[in-house]
Protein backbone atom coordinates (compact mmCIF):
# COMPACT_ATOMS: atom_id res chain seq x y z
CA UNK A 1 0.00 0.00 0.00
CA UNK A 2 1.47 3.38 -0.86
CA UNK A 3 0.08 6.73 0.56
CA UNK A 4 2.88 8.53 -0.89
CA UNK A 5 4.83 8.68 2.61
CA UNK A 6 8.56 7.76 2.99
CA UNK A 7 9.39 5.57 5.77
CA UNK A 8 7.00 4.49 8.50
CA UNK A 9 5.84 1.24 6.74
CA UNK A 10 4.60 -0.28 9.98
CA UNK A 11 2.60 2.83 11.29
CA UNK A 12 1.02 2.91 7.57
CA UNK A 13 0.48 -1.13 8.12
CA UNK A 14 -1.92 -0.34 10.74
CA UNK A 15 -3.69 2.59 9.92
CA UNK A 16 -4.57 0.76 6.58
CA UNK A 17 -6.62 -1.79 8.30
CA UNK A 18 -7.82 0.93 10.57
CA UNK A 19 -8.89 1.96 7.00
CA UNK A 20 -10.40 -1.36 5.21
CA UNK A 21 -11.94 -2.47 8.36
CA UNK A 22 -14.28 0.11 11.28
CA UNK A 23 -13.99 -2.89 13.42
CA UNK A 24 -10.21 -2.12 13.93
CA UNK A 25 -10.12 1.31 14.56
CA UNK A 26 -9.27 2.92 17.36
CA UNK A 27 -10.92 6.36 18.58
CA UNK A 28 -7.82 7.90 18.93
CA UNK A 29 -4.01 7.47 18.23
CA UNK A 30 -0.58 8.74 19.84
CA UNK A 31 1.85 9.25 17.03
CA UNK A 32 4.83 9.66 18.99
CA UNK A 33 8.46 10.45 17.75
CA UNK A 34 10.92 13.32 17.17
CA UNK A 35 10.03 16.47 15.14
CA UNK A 36 10.10 16.66 11.50
CA UNK A 37 9.88 12.68 11.01
CA UNK A 38 6.29 12.73 9.48
CA UNK A 39 3.77 12.40 11.76
CA UNK A 40 1.81 15.14 10.76
CA UNK A 41 2.42 14.14 6.89
CA UNK A 42 0.98 10.62 8.06
CA UNK A 43 -2.12 12.05 9.81
CA UNK A 44 -2.79 13.66 7.07
CA UNK A 45 -2.99 11.28 4.50
CA UNK A 46 -5.03 9.01 7.19
CA UNK A 47 -7.56 11.40 7.41
CA UNK A 48 -7.35 11.36 3.37
CA UNK A 49 -7.82 7.48 3.69
CA UNK A 50 -10.53 7.62 5.91
CA UNK A 51 -12.92 10.29 3.82
CA UNK A 52 -11.44 9.83 -0.19
CA UNK A 53 -14.06 9.34 -2.15
CA UNK A 54 -12.48 7.38 -4.83
CA UNK A 55 -11.79 4.99 -2.90
CA UNK A 56 -14.75 1.92 -2.25
CA UNK A 57 -16.05 1.67 0.87
CA UNK A 58 -14.56 -0.95 3.14
CA UNK A 59 -16.51 -3.96 2.62
CA UNK A 60 -19.29 -5.55 5.93
CA UNK A 61 -17.26 -8.70 7.48
CA UNK A 62 -17.47 -11.95 5.59
CA UNK A 63 -20.07 -14.52 7.33
CA UNK A 64 -18.25 -17.35 9.84
CA UNK A 65 -17.42 -20.28 7.60
CA UNK A 66 -16.13 -17.73 4.00
CA UNK A 67 -12.86 -17.42 5.00
CA UNK A 68 -13.68 -15.35 7.80
CA UNK A 69 -11.85 -15.57 11.35
CA UNK A 70 -14.45 -16.67 14.37
CA UNK A 71 -15.08 -12.85 14.98
CA UNK A 72 -15.97 -11.98 11.50
CA UNK A 73 -12.82 -9.87 10.36
CA UNK A 74 -10.61 -10.39 7.95
CA UNK A 75 -7.44 -11.14 8.21
CA UNK A 76 -5.47 -8.89 6.04
CA UNK A 77 -6.12 -5.21 4.99
CA UNK A 78 -6.90 -4.58 1.62
CA UNK A 79 -7.65 -0.65 1.70
CA UNK A 80 -6.75 0.90 -1.04
CA UNK A 81 -4.19 4.34 -0.31
CA UNK A 82 -5.66 7.53 -0.77
CA UNK A 83 -6.48 9.32 -4.55
CA UNK A 84 -4.55 12.70 -4.01
CA UNK A 85 -7.33 13.52 -6.34
CA UNK A 86 -10.72 13.56 -5.40
CA UNK A 87 -12.31 16.99 -3.63
CA UNK A 88 -11.85 15.32 -0.07
CA UNK A 89 -8.22 14.23 -0.66
CA UNK A 90 -7.49 17.66 -2.17
CA UNK A 91 -9.02 20.20 0.32
CA UNK A 92 -7.63 17.99 3.56
CA UNK A 93 -4.28 18.56 1.91
CA UNK A 94 -4.82 22.13 1.76
CA UNK A 95 -5.84 22.31 5.19
CA UNK A 96 -9.69 23.51 4.03
CA UNK A 97 -11.93 20.25 4.81
CA UNK A 98 -14.29 21.15 6.77
CA UNK A 99 -14.41 17.71 8.35
CA UNK A 100 -10.59 17.76 8.94
CA UNK A 101 -10.23 20.18 12.51
CA UNK A 102 -6.66 20.40 13.80
CA UNK A 103 -6.43 22.47 17.08
CA UNK A 104 -2.72 23.28 17.52
CA UNK A 105 -0.77 26.13 19.70
CA UNK A 106 -2.25 29.73 19.03
CA UNK A 107 -6.10 28.33 18.19
CA UNK A 108 -9.06 29.28 17.41
CA UNK A 109 -11.65 29.31 20.55
CA UNK A 110 -15.32 30.21 21.29
CA UNK A 111 -14.20 33.06 23.93
CA UNK A 112 -15.63 36.69 22.79
CA UNK A 113 -12.88 38.16 24.14
CA UNK A 114 -9.71 36.29 23.01
CA UNK A 115 -11.09 34.00 19.63
CA UNK A 116 -8.21 33.88 17.91
CA UNK A 117 -4.64 32.76 20.44
CA UNK A 118 -1.90 33.73 17.63
CA UNK A 119 -2.66 36.99 18.11
CA UNK A 120 -1.71 36.62 21.85
CA UNK A 121 1.85 35.05 21.63
CA UNK A 122 0.64 31.69 23.11
CA UNK A 123 2.71 28.50 23.82
CA UNK A 124 -0.36 26.58 24.82
CA UNK A 125 -3.22 24.68 23.97
CA UNK A 126 -5.64 25.89 26.05
CA UNK A 127 -9.40 25.03 27.93
CA UNK A 128 -11.60 27.12 25.86
CA UNK A 129 -9.67 25.83 22.55
CA UNK A 130 -10.90 21.90 23.84
CA UNK A 131 -14.32 23.23 24.68
CA UNK A 132 -14.55 25.09 21.39
CA UNK A 133 -13.19 21.34 19.60
CA UNK A 134 -16.05 19.75 22.07
CA UNK A 135 -19.29 22.02 20.24
CA UNK A 136 -17.28 21.07 16.71
CA UNK A 137 -17.20 17.06 17.30
CA UNK A 138 -20.63 16.45 18.06
CA UNK A 139 -21.63 17.88 14.57
CA UNK A 140 -22.04 14.60 12.20
CA UNK A 141 -19.84 15.15 9.01
CA UNK A 142 -20.61 17.88 6.87
CA UNK A 143 -19.33 16.26 3.95
CA UNK A 144 -16.74 13.09 4.58
CA UNK A 145 -17.48 9.67 6.07
CA UNK A 146 -15.41 10.30 9.53
CA UNK A 147 -14.51 13.38 10.99
CA UNK A 148 -11.03 13.73 12.22
CA UNK A 149 -9.60 15.59 14.95
CA UNK A 150 -5.59 16.37 14.91
CA UNK A 151 -4.13 17.86 17.88
CA UNK A 152 -0.29 18.99 17.41
CA UNK A 153 1.58 19.32 19.53
CA UNK A 154 -0.51 17.26 22.63
CA UNK A 155 1.94 18.02 24.97
CA UNK A 156 1.33 21.31 24.49
CA UNK A 157 -2.03 21.09 26.21
CA UNK A 158 -2.04 22.61 29.41
CA UNK A 159 -3.22 21.06 32.63
CA UNK A 160 -6.98 21.97 32.20
CA UNK A 161 -6.93 22.01 28.87
CA UNK A 162 -5.76 18.36 29.22
CA UNK A 163 -8.36 17.46 31.76
CA UNK A 164 -11.08 18.67 29.68
CA UNK A 165 -10.31 16.81 26.99
CA UNK A 166 -10.18 13.56 28.73
CA UNK A 167 -13.79 13.58 28.67
CA UNK A 168 -14.00 13.48 25.00
CA UNK A 169 -11.34 10.73 24.81
CA UNK A 170 -13.47 8.79 27.14
CA UNK A 171 -16.92 8.81 25.41
CA UNK A 172 -16.37 9.81 21.49
CA UNK A 173 -18.44 9.92 19.01
CA UNK A 174 -18.78 7.57 16.60
CA UNK A 175 -17.88 9.07 13.71
CA UNK A 176 -15.14 10.57 15.26
CA UNK A 177 -11.26 9.84 15.14
CA UNK A 178 -8.63 11.39 16.94
CA UNK A 179 -4.56 12.14 16.31
CA UNK A 180 -2.78 13.25 19.05
CA UNK A 181 0.71 14.33 17.80
CA UNK A 182 3.55 14.29 20.01
CA UNK A 183 7.73 14.29 20.61
CA UNK A 184 7.52 14.45 23.98
CA UNK A 185 4.79 12.17 25.30
CA UNK A 186 5.68 11.93 28.77
CA UNK A 187 4.27 15.51 29.11
CA UNK A 188 0.83 14.11 28.32
CA UNK A 189 -1.09 12.72 31.64
CA UNK A 190 -1.32 8.97 31.71
CA UNK A 191 -4.77 9.33 31.40
CA UNK A 192 -4.45 10.46 28.09
CA UNK A 193 -1.97 7.98 26.69
CA UNK A 194 -3.64 5.54 28.11
CA UNK A 195 -6.89 6.11 26.29
CA UNK A 196 -4.91 6.27 23.04
CA UNK A 197 -3.24 3.62 20.73
CA UNK A 198 0.08 4.32 20.66
CA UNK A 199 2.23 4.14 17.21
CA UNK A 200 5.78 4.84 17.01
CA UNK A 201 7.23 6.76 14.45
CA UNK A 202 11.29 6.51 14.19
CA UNK A 203 12.89 8.19 11.44
CA UNK A 204 13.81 7.25 7.49
CA UNK A 205 16.43 5.70 6.30
CA UNK A 206 19.27 7.61 4.75
CA UNK A 207 18.98 5.93 1.95
CA UNK A 208 15.19 6.27 1.99
CA UNK A 209 15.87 10.19 2.52
CA UNK A 210 18.28 10.68 0.04
CA UNK A 211 16.58 8.84 -2.63
CA UNK A 212 13.61 11.15 -2.15
CA UNK A 213 15.22 14.08 -1.71
CA UNK A 214 16.46 13.58 -5.69
CA UNK A 215 13.18 11.88 -6.92
CA UNK A 216 10.55 14.13 -5.45
CA UNK A 217 12.32 17.41 -4.72
CA UNK A 218 15.31 17.52 -7.49
CA UNK A 219 18.23 17.54 -5.27
CA UNK A 220 21.27 17.16 -6.66
CA UNK A 221 23.17 14.18 -5.90
CA UNK A 222 25.78 15.68 -3.67
CA UNK A 223 23.52 17.59 -1.98
CA UNK A 224 20.83 14.80 -1.39
CA UNK A 225 23.45 12.71 0.00
CA UNK A 226 24.37 15.61 2.37
CA UNK A 227 21.08 16.41 3.91
CA UNK A 228 19.93 12.77 4.31
CA UNK A 229 23.64 12.34 6.58
CA UNK A 230 22.55 15.77 8.67
CA UNK A 231 19.22 14.63 8.50
CA UNK A 232 19.36 11.84 11.30
CA UNK A 233 15.99 10.33 9.69
CA UNK A 234 13.97 13.39 9.62
CA UNK A 235 12.85 14.28 6.11
CA UNK A 236 11.27 17.25 7.02
CA UNK A 237 14.44 18.80 8.62
CA UNK A 238 15.75 17.89 5.19
CA UNK A 239 13.34 19.12 2.80
CA UNK A 240 13.55 22.46 4.81
CA UNK A 241 16.93 23.09 4.77
CA UNK A 242 16.48 21.99 0.72
CA UNK A 243 14.50 24.71 0.04
CA UNK A 244 16.05 27.27 2.63
CA UNK A 245 19.53 28.62 1.26
CA UNK A 246 20.75 29.76 4.33
CA UNK A 247 19.99 26.87 6.31
CA UNK A 248 23.30 25.19 5.96
CA UNK A 249 25.00 28.52 6.42
CA UNK A 250 23.66 28.83 9.63
CA UNK A 251 24.52 25.35 11.07
CA UNK A 252 27.92 25.88 10.07
CA UNK A 253 27.91 29.57 11.53
CA UNK A 254 26.74 28.37 15.03
CA UNK A 255 29.52 24.88 14.71
CA UNK A 256 31.63 28.33 14.55
CA UNK A 257 30.25 29.36 17.89
CA UNK A 258 30.62 26.81 19.39
CA UNK A 259 34.33 26.10 18.50
CA UNK A 260 35.03 29.95 20.06
CA UNK A 261 32.73 29.42 23.02
CA UNK A 262 34.27 25.85 24.10
CA UNK A 263 38.00 28.45 23.75
CA UNK A 264 36.29 31.24 25.65
CA UNK A 265 35.59 31.61 29.53
CA UNK A 266 33.03 33.10 31.45
CA UNK A 267 32.32 36.00 30.39
CA UNK A 268 32.10 34.75 26.71
CA UNK A 269 29.51 32.31 27.92
CA UNK A 270 27.24 34.15 29.80
CA UNK A 271 27.15 36.99 27.19
CA UNK A 272 26.05 33.84 24.66
CA UNK A 273 23.61 33.30 27.09
CA UNK A 274 22.08 36.62 27.31
CA UNK A 275 21.63 37.37 23.44
CA UNK A 276 20.28 33.58 23.13
CA UNK A 277 17.78 34.63 25.61
CA UNK A 278 16.78 37.67 24.36
CA UNK A 279 16.34 35.82 21.07
CA UNK A 280 14.25 32.96 22.30
CA UNK A 281 11.70 35.15 23.48
CA UNK A 282 11.38 36.56 19.74
CA UNK A 283 11.83 32.91 18.35
CA UNK A 284 11.60 30.35 20.65
CA UNK A 285 11.74 27.48 17.94
CA UNK A 286 15.08 28.90 16.34
CA UNK A 287 16.83 28.76 19.36
CA UNK A 288 15.73 25.54 20.39
CA UNK A 289 16.79 24.30 16.45
CA UNK A 290 20.29 25.71 17.49
CA UNK A 291 20.34 23.98 20.60
CA UNK A 292 19.64 20.88 17.97
CA UNK A 293 23.14 21.92 16.56
CA UNK A 294 24.83 21.92 19.77
CA UNK A 295 23.30 18.04 20.35
CA UNK A 296 24.60 17.27 16.90
CA UNK A 297 28.36 18.78 17.88
CA UNK A 298 28.53 16.97 21.19
CA UNK A 299 27.30 13.60 19.77
CA UNK A 300 29.81 13.83 17.05
CA UNK A 301 32.60 14.51 20.06
CA UNK A 302 31.35 11.83 21.62
CA UNK A 303 31.73 9.58 18.76
CA UNK A 304 35.17 10.51 18.02
CA UNK A 305 36.14 10.05 21.82
CA UNK A 306 35.03 6.86 21.34
CA UNK A 307 36.99 5.81 18.26
CA UNK A 308 33.45 5.88 16.25
CA UNK A 309 34.62 9.04 13.94
CA UNK A 310 33.51 7.51 10.93
CA UNK A 311 29.59 8.07 12.34
CA UNK A 312 30.39 11.79 12.99
CA UNK A 313 27.71 14.05 11.37
CA UNK A 314 30.42 16.93 10.68
CA UNK A 315 32.59 15.33 8.93
CA UNK A 316 33.93 18.36 7.28
CA UNK A 317 35.52 18.53 10.96
CA UNK A 318 37.40 16.15 12.11
CA UNK A 319 40.38 17.64 12.54
CA UNK A 320 38.54 19.93 15.35
CA UNK A 321 36.02 16.91 16.24
CA UNK A 322 39.56 15.14 17.17
CA UNK A 323 41.05 18.20 19.48
CA UNK A 324 37.69 18.83 21.39
CA UNK A 325 37.65 14.79 21.73
CA UNK A 326 40.93 14.60 23.28
CA UNK A 327 40.70 17.64 25.63
CA UNK A 328 36.86 16.68 26.48
CA UNK A 329 37.09 13.03 26.38
CA UNK A 330 34.30 11.07 26.92
CA UNK A 331 33.17 12.10 30.50
CA UNK A 332 33.42 15.69 29.01
CA UNK A 333 30.77 14.71 25.83
CA UNK A 334 28.68 13.13 27.74
CA UNK A 335 28.75 16.20 30.91
CA UNK A 336 27.82 18.17 27.80
CA UNK A 337 25.05 16.45 26.38
CA UNK A 338 23.30 15.74 29.74
CA UNK A 339 23.23 19.65 29.90
CA UNK A 340 21.96 20.00 26.76
CA UNK A 341 19.11 17.50 27.74
CA UNK A 342 18.15 19.28 30.77
CA UNK A 343 17.96 22.71 29.02
CA UNK A 344 15.10 21.39 27.17
CA UNK A 345 13.57 20.35 30.11
CA UNK A 346 13.71 23.63 31.81
CA UNK A 347 12.68 25.69 28.77
CA UNK A 348 9.60 22.93 28.52
CA UNK A 349 8.95 23.95 32.26
CA UNK A 350 8.86 27.33 31.53
CA UNK A 351 11.97 28.80 33.20
CA UNK A 352 13.94 31.92 33.06
CA UNK A 353 15.17 31.25 29.44
CA UNK A 354 18.72 33.42 29.76
CA UNK A 355 19.19 31.26 33.64
CA UNK A 356 18.42 27.95 31.94
CA UNK A 357 21.49 29.17 28.68
CA UNK A 358 23.68 30.40 31.92
CA UNK A 359 23.55 27.42 33.94
CA UNK A 360 23.44 25.38 30.43
CA UNK A 361 26.87 27.05 29.68
CA UNK A 362 28.49 27.03 33.11
CA UNK A 363 28.21 22.87 33.04
CA UNK A 364 29.38 22.89 29.68
CA UNK A 365 33.29 21.28 29.83
CA UNK A 366 36.22 23.57 30.07
CA UNK A 367 39.46 23.14 28.24
CA UNK A 368 42.68 23.60 30.41
CA UNK A 369 43.59 26.65 29.12
CA UNK A 370 40.53 28.16 30.16
CA UNK A 371 39.51 26.21 33.44
CA UNK A 372 39.30 28.00 36.78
Amino acid sequence: MNWDVVGHEKAIEVLGRAVEDEARRSHAYLFAGPEQVGRATVARAFAQALNCTLQPSPPAPLPLGEGSSSSGLRDEATASPPCGECRACRTIAEGKHPDVETMTIGGLCDESEHKDHSKDKSQEIRICQVRRLEHVIYRAPFEGRVRVVIVDPADALTAQAANAFLKTLEEPPEHVVMVLITARETKLPETVRSRCRRIAFGGAGREQIESALRERWDAEPEMAARLARLAQGRLGWAVDALNDDGALDDREEVLNEIEELMAGGDKERFEYARMLGDRYQRNSDAVRDLLGVWSDWWRDVLLTASGKEEMALASDRLDTLRSHASEYEVEGAVRALRALQDVQQHLDEHASPTLALEVMLLEMPRAAATAR
